[in-house]
């Protein structure tokens, strides 16, 4: 049985979702027998272990520090740049430590493979260990930081993810060749849908199908406070789905619970997706052939590859958060969307014949 250390980083759940999905197919599709232990934070691995829940006795679930990720001003969806700089320099001084920590873990463990997706302490501890290492992601802090500090303080994740031995380069992707042993490219892919579960939601929140549903999913770490008030919520066409953290109560807004793990179904049952341009939802609108209507924040580099490559893919706009607060959106949901006729191919098949192949040749 082979052994694998599955980071995961703890900033909002979009990493979780898209490692919820490799991990279903790779225990699914397995060459050989695995045992998975995945490592991120508390609040994260309640959800992952709520979502394998079928494969219980197969993932060991395990408590680590991850990523610094985005400090956002309060109220909004922007960066807060100072507050960001004080949490990444003290995130960079218990490097070391933390390291350490991990190279212990993964030699007591015996780890064959570390995958991660994408703390940079994986790539140090699992070369220091001597164990192979995958990286798996649209973007690293190294490329995502880069307009938010200056680029000597970022020599350390530079050389943390040049550690990476194989890197699985996700689409919209703007990365150094990173993958000293090899790399794949895929596309946009997302966990599979249960059929039967998106015909129970639609009849559920919208019977007779009288009005167009509206999955906006902000992101479970983003608090902010103006949406309560938001016009766009009284207009009677629209059913609008959240989620659980958003706490926001009208007729027309949907609420999906808090113990329910596969947001993916409520995005096959809506008619149109207003999202920051988070790689996995994007990734669900994209594969369930969903319009998006997509929230500009400023000096995110991961936001810009994103958008970046769904400009001959898929139809998008771009909104303002002034726009949305205002409730100025009627136009661009209303907009006709056309998709191109093309065949999707199965990405997460591709991934994970890529991992089968890598523990293979050790």
């Amino acid at each position: 049985m082979q052994t694998i250390a599955y980071y995961i980083s703890d900033y909002g759940y979009g990493h979780a979702t898209r490692s919820i999905a490799v991990i279903r197919t790779l225990l699914r599709q397995a060459s050989s027998s695995y045992r998975i232990i995945v490592c991120s934070s508390d609040n994260v691995l309640s959800f992952l272990r709520t979502s394998l829940h079928e494969h219980h006795g197969v993932i060991v679930y395990r408590s680590c520090i991850s990523d610094v990720g985005y400090v956002l001003k309060v109220g909004t969806i922007e960066p807060d740049l100072p507050a960001f700089r004080t949490k990444y320099n003290e995130y960079m001084m218990a490097l070391s430590l933390e390291v350490a920590r991990e190279v212990d873990f993964l030699r007591t463990n015996e780890v064959d493979l570390v995958i991660s997706d994408i703390s940079p302490i994986a790539f140090v501890a699992a070369n220091k260990a001597e164990v192979t290492s995958v990286g798996l992601s649209n973007f690293t802090w190294y490329t995502a930081y880069q307009e938010m500090i200056e680029r000597s303080a970022l020599l350390p994740l530079y050389k943390a993810y040049s550690m990476m031995d194989y890197f699985i380069c996700l689409e919209g992707a703007d990365e150094p060749e990173w993958g000293r042993r090899g790399s794949l490219q895929v596309g946009f892919f997302s966990r599979e849908i249960d059929q039967r579960e998106v015909i129970r939601i639609q009849q559920t929140i919208n019977p007779g199908n009288r009005k167009r549903i509206v999955y906006f999913g902000i992101g479970m770490s983003i608090n902010v406070q103006d949406l309560a008030e938001m016009k766009l919520w009284k207009n009677k066409d629209y059913l609008f789905i959240v989620s659980s953290n958003m706490k926001v109560t009208h007729e027309n807004v949907i609420s999906i619970p808090a113990s329910y793990t596969e947001s993916q179904n409520y995005v096959a049952a809506s008619d149109f997706v207003i999202s920051k341009p988070g790689w996995s939802t994007v990734g669900e609108a994209v594969v369930l052939q969903k319009p998006l209507i997509l929230l500009h924040r400023s000096s995110m580099r991961e936001d810009e590859n994103t958008i970046r490559v769904l400009q001959s893919i898929h139809p998008y706009q771009m909104a303002e958060w002034e726009q949305l607060i205002g409730g100025n959106m009627q136009d661009l949901i209303n907009r006709e969307y056309s998709f191109a006729d093309k065949q999707l191919r199965n990405e997460i098949t591709q991934i994970v014949a890529y991992l089968n192949q890598i523990v293979r040749s050790g």
